[in-house]
């Protein structure tokens, strides 16, 4: 199994308040991005605390046994959102943070991902045929087309594109979409904050992770700011093959 990374501020924005870990831990893979939200640099907080508060409770339920993904994955994230909603209330400068996340829990033994998801950030799942969106986006657009007011096409260019739905933090409870999907080599798992799907459409990160393989995230950051770069950016790709090791094709 293999993990590529990376995390940028865009073309536009003075600080980047994306985060993102990558970490392994006896049979299981946790990879996390979140993208923060608030002034004076609380996104970067609430951002930091939420992939900090999840690793800390990845190993301490893996190390007390019996560890369940999906159970973590519900549990972690209203940890996080606890922690980062009290500091928002405790911190006047805080007030009213809050971030996004989207997690994979990858079980390697038994190649199964349980993703879960609060927010617009995304995992795609990605083999040589397709590229799938594992995750809904909980935003105000997404509800729109969901009940056939505009198209996928006028959502993309909608004015109110950036409203979110649900947020770690910025309410008191939080809830959690979680997925389970199974997993082969030839699959590719793909976490991003917004930054990158703004300014790539599907097709295009489909074409470019099955010609430069996994190891493209700079690739895509580099395209994605070419397009425009107009928030943070954050990728992790991770596969579980051999296919596509270099970057230099």
């Amino acid at each position: 199994m293999n993990a590529y990374y990376g995390t940028n501020s865009g073309k536009v924005r003075n600080n980047n308040e994306d985060n993102l870990i990558v970490y392994e831990y006896g049979n299981y893979y946790l990879c996390v991005v979140a993208d923060g939200m608030g002034g004076h640099k609380a996104g970067e907080i609430a951002s930091n605390l939420t992939v900090e508060t999840i690793k800390n409770y990845f190993v301490s339920r893996i190390q007390k046994g019996s560890f369940k993904p999906p159970k973590f994955i519900m549990e972690a994230a209203s940890l996080a959102n606890k922690t980062v909603y009290e500091q928002s209330i405790i911190k006047e400068d805080y007030n009213g943070m809050g971030t996004t996340v989207t997690m994979a829990v990858i079980d390697k033994s038994e190649k199964i991902a349980y993703i879960g998801n609060v927010g617009d950030s995304r995992t795609y799942l990605i083999n040589k045929e397709r590229i799938s969106q594992i995750t809904d986006d909980h935003t105000y657009v997404q509800e729109l087309v969901k009940k056939g007011e505009i198209t996928d096409l006028e959502a993309k260019h909608h004015s109110e594109r950036n409203i979110i739905t649900r947020a770690i933090g910025s309410q008191d409870e939080v809830d959690v979409d979680i997925f389970e999907i199974e997993i082969d080599d030839e699959d590719t798992l793909l976490l991003c904050s917004d930054g990158l799907t703004t300014h790539i459409n599907d097709n295009d990160i489909f074409e470019y992770i099955n010609k430069f393989g996994a190891n493209c995230v700079d690739k895509l950051i580099s395209l994605a700011n070419e397009n425009g770069g107009t928030d943070n950016i954050t990728v992790i790709i991770i596969n579980t093959s051999d296919r596509g090791e270099t970057d230099d094709r």
